[in-house]
């Protein structure tokens, strides 16, 4: 009777351990399961699953561009409205602008002939979003603040600006109703729908995505000797000069491409170039200021936008941190 009864204590005591090893196991795969976001049957499915699988590449805009605006407000909005109680006790309340003072232009006969507003001031919108969504938000506000002429300006060259601005139009009420349908889809909480809500935060201030597995590639080793920054140069300031409203840049004309700051792994931090363009005046000299993160190409800055970051081409960083400037 002894050792049945040991017995049957030895199996239950078993059967206990394994459960528990089971359940940890289970926990521990789940915790290492890389997350998924369900995108199926939207009409941004694509751009959606792009973002969320950090494939910066592969994502038709930039984030100075109207599209991304459009998406990244579009987002922070649905958020607010789906997702309230979702949101952190540091939630910071969104604004918008309201006109307090017009100036009101009449003719010589009393007639109004032109209403502007000269003051405004943030109201409230009784909506919310977490602080580091609200910076990227204010960051992108700054910049689209120094574009409206350049902005303006593109539309206008275009073969049908009024078409232009319907299409742009619809396209903000796709993107509206895919988020909304997003978030329901995948739940205010849930793995991917974050993941997809920090790389869209990551494209906004121009940082690198985290990669759906997690983990970043291995990149070459960069320092300030090994790499061709003056071909690098040459070829950030072309491509960005292909979106220039009026300027146009001579190809082959950087010089002087110096790394002015280093960071303590002899990683670039920043570096300075001179350059050719033709405008109103007739060709001038020009100067950019480019800016590294881990030490890879991250922010243009132009003379003539001084505080302004152009984000570098995607394609060409990549192609940088994969050994392509190498010497």
């Amino acid at each position: 009777m002894k050792t049945f009864h040991h017995l049957k204590i030895f199996c239950f005591t078993l059967l206990i351990t394994l459960i528990f090893f089971s359940t940890s196991f289970a926990n521990l795969s789940a915790q290492n399961t890389p997350p998924t976001l369900s995108t199926t049957g939207l009409q941004n499915e694509k751009l959606f699953t792009n973002i969320f699988r950090g494939d910066f590449i592969n994502i038709p805009f930039d984030k100075d561009e109207t599209t991304f605006v459009l998406l990244l407000n579009e987002y922070i909005d649905a958020y607010a409205i789906n997702c309230a109680s979702s949101l952190p006790a540091n939630k910071v309340e969104l604004m918008r602008p309201e006109c307090v003072t017009e100036r009101v232009t009449k003719d010589g006969y009393g007639w109004e002939i032109s209403r502007t507003c000269v003051e405004w001031v943030d109201v409230p919108r009784g909506l919310y979003a977490t602080p580091e969504m609200r910076n990227a938000q204010i960051s992108l506000e700054k910049s689209q603040s120094v574009d409206v002429f350049r902005n303006m300006y593109k539309m206008m060259q275009q073969k049908n600006p009024i078409g232009e601005a319907l299409n742009m139009l619809e396209t903000s009420k796709a993107i509206k109703a895919d988020l909304a349908s997003l978030i329901k889809m995948n739940g205010c909480g849930s793995k991917g729908l974050m993941r997809f809500q920090e790389n869209l935060r990551r494209f906004a201030i121009n940082k690198q995505p985290i990669p759906i597995s997690g983990k970043t590639a291995k990149k070459t080793v960069i320092s300030t000797t090994n790499q061709n920054f003056a071909k690098l140069a040459e070829d950030l300031v072309f491509e960005h000069s292909k979106k220039w409203a009026m300027n146009r840049y001579r190809r082959g004309s950087i010089s002087n491409a110096t790394i002015t700051k280093k960071d303590s792994q002899d990683r670039p931090t920043e570096m300075t170039a001179k350059y050719r363009y033709t405008g109103w005046n007739g060709e001038s000299s020009g100067s950019v200021r480019i800016t590294f993160n881990e030490g890879l190409p991250e922010c243009l800055y132009f003379f003539d936008f001084p505080t302004t970051c152009r984000s570098a081409d995607r394609r060409l960083v990549s192609q940088f941190a994969n050994g392509s400037y190498k010497k």
